[in-house]
C-alpha cells in the first residue's frame, strides 16, 4: 500500500503564513488529515492526480486548525465520505461535518476502517492546560505494521507501546508528525533510542518534528531515514 504526501508544512515561516499542518493520502480512497491552507491543499490535489471522487474515508488525528482546514472542501453533500473523528473533538466540529452532509463514526478504540487500515482510537494528551485527543492510524503489512502519525501529542513513544499491545505486532514504520518540535536533542535522542528499543527499523518524520530532532533521526537511522516532500509516496 502507498502513502502518499499530499501536503505538508514544517518551517516556522510555514506556521507564520499558516502554510502548516499535514495531509496523507492511503491507498486512493484514505485521506489522513487535511492541512491547514484549504488553497494549497486542494492545488495539491489537483497537482498530483488525486481523485477526490474516489476519497470514500476521512480520518483527523486531532481538531487543531492546521490537521482539519481543506476538510470542508471535500465533504460537501459527500453522504458517501465517512469522517472518522475522536469522541473528544469539539462539538461544534463534529456538528459541522454532520450538517455537510457526511457520515460520522466516534472513535473510542481500535477500529478498521477498510481491509489493513486502522484506527488507534482516542488517546489523550494534556498540553499547555488543554487537553488533546488524537488517533493515529496503522496499517498491516507483510513486514509488520506502520504507524502514521498527525502530530503525536500523546507521545511517539506511549502511542508506539499502545499499538504493539493492542495488535500483538511488531511496528517497523513510523510516519508524520512527532511534535518534538521543542524539546531538547537529549530529550529527543532518548525518544529515538526508545523507539529504535521499540522496533522501529524505518522512519520518515514530518511536519512538527522539528528539524534538530530531523537530524537526529538522520543520524541514528541512516539510509533507514526517509525524507518525503509532497507529491512524493512510500510503499509499505
Amino acid at each position: 500500500m502507498h502513502i502518499k504526501i499530499i501536503a505538508t508544512g514544517s518551517t516556522k515561516w510555514e506556521r507564520f503564513i499558516r502554510r502548516w499542518g499535514v495531509a496523507f493520502l492511503i491507498g486512493e480512497d484514505v485521506l489522513f488529515d487535511t492541512f491547514g491552507d484549504p488553497d494549497v491543499f486542494l492545488d495539491n490535489m489537483h497537482r498530483f492526480n488525486v481523485d477526490a471522487a474516489k476519497i470514500k474515508h476521512i480520518i483527523l488525528s486531532h481538531d487543531d486548525w492546521d490537521h482539519i482546514s481543506g476538510l470542508w472542501y471535500l465533504i460537501r453533500d459527500r453522504k458517501d465520505i465517512t469522517v472518522y473523528v475522536c469522541p473528544g473533538f469539539k462539538q461544534e466540529i463534529k456538528d459541522r461535518i454532520v450538517a455537510f452532509g457526511a457520515r460520522l463514526i466516534e472513535v473510542s478504540g481500535i477500529l478498521q476502517i477498510k481491509d489493513s487500515v486502522y484506527s488507534t482510537g482516542e488517546l489523550c494528551k494534556l498540553s499547555e492546560g488543554r487537553k488533546i485527543y488524537e488517533q493515529s492510524v496503522v496499517i498491516r503489512t507483510a513486514d509488520g505494521l506502520a504507524v502514521i502519525c498527525g502530530c503525536a501529542h500523546p507521545g511517539v513513544v506511549n502511542i508506539i507501546r499502545e499499538v504493539k499491545e493492542n495488535f500483538q505486532t511488531n511496528v517497523h514504520l513510523l510516519i508524520g508528525g512527532l511534535h518534538l518540535k521543542d524539546n531538547t536533542n537529549e530529550k529527543n535522542r532518548n525518544i529515538i533510542e526508545e523507539l529504535r528499543k521499540l522496533g522501529i527499523r524505518k522512519v520518515a518524520p514530518l511536519h512538527c518534528t522539528g528539524q534538530s530532532a530531523q537530524n537526529l533521526f538522520k543520524k541514528s537511522y541512516k539510509d533507514k531515514y526517509v525524507l518525503l516532500k509532497e507529491g512524493e509516496a512510500l510503499e509499505c
